[in-house]
């Protein structure tokens, strides 16, 4: 039901296979799924129900001794979701990069941009993925406060194994330019970094933010660096809540 003139115009499960799993959910055992599709569903229920679920996308020939040994321990996964995952079919398109509304959602105020039957956050952010054991994201530092023409800034971020095992954790950069002659997205990526870390330990990743990563194109088309304030970003995913933050002055 994937691929080639194999389309659906829903992305969730088929019927019968929901039927399947809310019998299996019926029985009150712990339920482990593995999810297997070529793009994200839209099955909130599924993941209300499981008490863990593995998304597979397509595997090869050895698929089986992969599942087998993530879901007995013997391997901890450190993958992470390269999309965002939708709630529901109506929020999509729906990805991190996206232009800031006029009126930004706001649980308190009916007239801004939020749907009245689902939330506006996606199921799982870019980046999400879980393992055998939990990071802590400490603290996020700038080499320096202000980025020159030509010049760049080292950004470090200091990330603790909270866990009981060894895991390996992966790091996003982004930055937002707030105040811009173009209205710029909510969130850019600009890097990834990973590290492994034994239980207990606590280590460092470093990126390099220089001024091709904040330069944007023009009304024109024209590449343009714009004096002002930029706010950069490390956390496990585009989720804001989980970001750490700290400012950078462009000078032009």
């Amino acid at each position: 039901m994937s691929g080639e003139a194999a389309s659906r115009s829903r992305p969730d499960l088929p019927h019968c296979q929901r039927l399947l799993a809310e019998a299996v959910f019926a029985w009150r055992k712990p339920v482990i799924v593995t999810l297997t599709s070529g793009r994200p569903l839209t099955v909130p229920w599924l993941f209300e129900g499981a008490d863990a679920v593995l998304a597979t996308w397509f595997l090869g020939h050895e698929s089986g001794t992969a599942l087998a040994d993530v879901l007995t321990g013997a391997w901890n996964p450190s993958g992470r979701l390269p999309v965002s995952w939708p709630v529901d079919a109506g929020q999509m398109p729906l990805f991190f990069p996206q232009r800031p509304p006029g009126r930004p959602a706001d649980p308190k105020n009916h007239l801004t941009s939020r749907y009245l039957d689902v939330q506006n956050e996606p199921q799982f952010p870019f980046g999400h993925g879980l393992s055998y054991t939990r990071f802590g994201y400490r603290a996020v530092r700038l080499s320096a406060p202000k980025l020159t023409h030509g010049g760049a800034v080292t950004v470090e971020a200091d990330i603790a194994n909270d866990g009981n095992v060894e895991g390996e954790e992966t790091a996003f950069l982004f930055i937002r330019d707030p105040v811009a002659s173009v209205s710029r997205p909510v969130l850019e990526l600009k890097g990834a970094a990973k590290i492994t870390l034994a239980p207990g330990a606590t280590g460092t990743v470093r990126f390099t933010l220089s001024c091709d990563d904040v330069c944007f194109l023009d009304e024109q088309g024209n590449p343009v660096l714009e004096p002002g304030r930029i706010e950069v970003f490390v956390g496990p995913a585009a989720e804001p809540v989980r970001l750490l933050k700290a400012e950078l002055e462009m000078q032009v």
